[in-house]
Order: C-alpha cells, then structure tokens, then sequence
C-alpha cells in the first residue's frame, strides 16, 4: 500500500473512532498511527514540520476561547509566534522553553482553576506545548511511544492537540461525560482528521 494512502486510511479509521466513542476521542493511540504513515511517507524533516502546524494550527482552531475570558491578552499568539521561530532555528530553544513556562507559570499562580478559566488555560497549556515541542527537533520517537492514552502522560507531556480538545470540550478525557462538553470535543477531532491534518500535509 502506498505510504499516504496509508495516512489517508488511518484517517478514515479515526473518523469511525470519533463518531462511535460514547466521550468524541481520538485516542493518543490513534494518533500516534495516523503521525506514523505521515513520518513514513513524507519523511523526517517534513514530518517536524507537518506536526508542529498540526499543533500550531489546532491552537488558533480554539483561541476564541482564550480571546473570550482574556481579550486584552496577546500571551497565547505570542506563544505561537515563539513556537514559529524556534522552528525557524531564530531563537535558542531553550530560552524559548524557559519563556513558555514563564507564561503558564504566571497565569497558573493568578487564575483560579474553575470551569470559568480553565478552558482558557487548556488553551495557554497549549499553546506553550508548541513551543517545547517545536524544541524536540527529532520527532521519530514520538511515533514510538508505547503510550495508547493521554491521560496516562504527564501534564507537561501532553500535546497541545489534546489540551485544545480540552478547551472545547470544557475538561479532560478522564472526565465524566455529564461534566464536559462531549460534542465539542467531537467535532474539534473531526476538524482535526478532515481539514487540520490535510492543511498540514499541503504545508
């Protein structure tokens, strides 16, 4: 079978998942598969890119979120844009580390933890992720990882595709289902496998 036939099997897979799943996930697992076809078929160096506007993207899919609670607050764009230029080897990835956890450090000791803000802070948590992953220049062993379930990670493991379901959602996997918004996060995975993954595979 051809590699991005592959990729757009997995897809396909991963639809079905979504639709069925009784929470809307796609699990880390799934994922994970849909990740390797990408490596397999575009290779290394495209697939870093590949995968960090797949992140970079599923942020700005949820920033209204942010924009809504903090409108005067540029943090999470500038996030962003710090993300970009690591990828772009402009800045020392580890001032730029250091930089994004400044910001969820900050807004982690100032806003309370409640359902008014913490969508929003999913979105913050997102959108540092981005930065501390456009660091990780080798992403062949992400495909690896014998991990299946998000929740099974550490928080500052996480990716940002998974804090931006999330925010849409109103809370984490582990969640019960009366407690977040499940078709939020359903419709943020469909978004994610029918239009945020093919945008990244045409950059």
């Amino acid at each position: 079978m051809d590699n991005k036939n592959a990729t757009a099997d997995a897809i396909k897979i991963g639809r079905i998942e979504v639709a069925s799943d009784a929470r809307g996930i796609l699990t880390l697992k799934r994922r994970t598969q849909i990740w390797e076809t990408m490596l397999n078929s575009w290779g290394r160096s495209k697939f870093y890119y590949q995968l960090m506007y797949l992140q970079i993207n599923s942020v700005h899919h949820v920033h209204t979120i942010w924009d809504r609670t903090f409108p005067e607050d540029p943090g999470v764009l500038k996030m962003l844009e710090l993300a970009q230029l690591v990828m772009e080897e402009k800045v020392d990835s580890e001032w730029a580390i250091n930089s994004a956890f400044k910001f969820t450090q900050k807004l982690d000791t100032t806003i309370p933890q409640n359902m008014t803000y913490s969508p929003a802070l999913f979105v913050a948590d997102a959108a540092a992720g981005t930065v501390v992953l456009a660091a990780h220049r080798d992403m062949t062993d992400i495909v690896t990882d014998p991990i299946d379930d998000d929740d099974e990670l550490a928080p500052e493991g996480f990716y940002p595709s998974y804090q931006c379901a999330s925010a849409a959602a109103g809370g984490m996997n582990w969640m019960p289902v009366d407690q977040v918004n499940v078709e939020a996060r359903r419709a943020f995975w469909m978004w994610y496998l029918d239009e945020a993954i093919p945008a990244s595979l045409r950059n």
